[in-house]
């Protein structure tokens, strides 16, 4: 299995990723299948294009001989300080095997190479596996929580983890 940056021809890859993990794990994610699949295909060939620069945002995929057992995300926020980490998922079979956690130190070292010092994250309350791989991962909650949005019930609570913390795991 190799951790890598997406790259811009992938966005189909990407997109079926993507739609897998929110069509199958819908509570998890905020956004939502039935928004997420009317993308036009240019949206989908954009995203990825600009992940692939990596400069303001990136996502990596964990590809095991062209299939994607995972995938997550990052971007710069406003606080150069900061990285918030979005759509990590890994697939069913792949779990429990530190693909989640390989995916997390990649976020954590491009956000340590852009000078970022804090990774952040929104995680839904009813995602408990979600929320204990955080924890495991060294996420700490900040005591912040917000509405999950779009008309769906439920909170997301934010927490953060130091890069170094992230990288300095085991």
């Amino acid at each position: 299995m190799e951790i890598r940056p997406i790259r811009a021809d992938e966005w189909l890859r990407w997109r079926e990723a993507r739609l897998r993990m929110l069509r199958e794990e819908a509570a998890y994610f905020s956004t939502r299948y039935e928004d997420a699949v009317r993308e036009p295909e240019g949206v989908w060939r954009a995203r990825t294009a600009e992940a692939a620069e990596g400069t303001d945002k990136i996502l990596f995929v964990a590809d095991d001989d062209d299939r994607l057992l995972g995938v997550v995300g990052g971007f710069r926020r406003l606080d150069p300080l900061e990285v918030q980490l979005v759509s990590l998922w890994v697939d069913p079979k792949a779990r429990g095997r530190g693909v989640a956690r390989s995916l997390i130190r990649a976020v954590a070292s491009w956000a340590r190479e852009r000078g970022a010092r804090r990774i952040v994250l929104f995680v839904q309350e009813a995602n408990a596996p979600g929320r204990a791989l955080y924890a495991r991962a060294g996420f700490r909650a900040t005591g912040d929580r917000e509405p999950v949005g779009a008309g769906r019930p439920g909170f997301k609570l934010v927490v953060a983890a130091t890069v170094d913390e992230l990288l300095e795991q085991p």
